[in-house]
């Protein structure tokens, strides 16, 4: 089963570094938290969750996504 970013809301300090790592320009800042706008063009690449600082992102399946 395909994975996708998971954010923890609780976790995550907002500092953005996700967004622009994501090569499918899949992520985006919504309020203060990063957010998989484009689950579709996803390539599960975990590229964000190798840059963030505090291990706010977990790959999971979409459904819990």
């Amino acid at each position: 089963m395909r994975e996708f970013p998971a954010m923890d809301e609780t976790r995550c300090t907002a500092c953005g570094d996700c967004v622009p790592v994501c090569p499918a320009d899949c992520l985006a800042m919504a309020g203060n938290v990063p957010w998989l706008v484009r689950p579709a063009d996803c390539i599960s690449c975990a590229a964000c969750l190798a840059v963030c600082p505090v291990e706010a992102i977990s790959m999971q399946p979409l459904a819990a996504a």
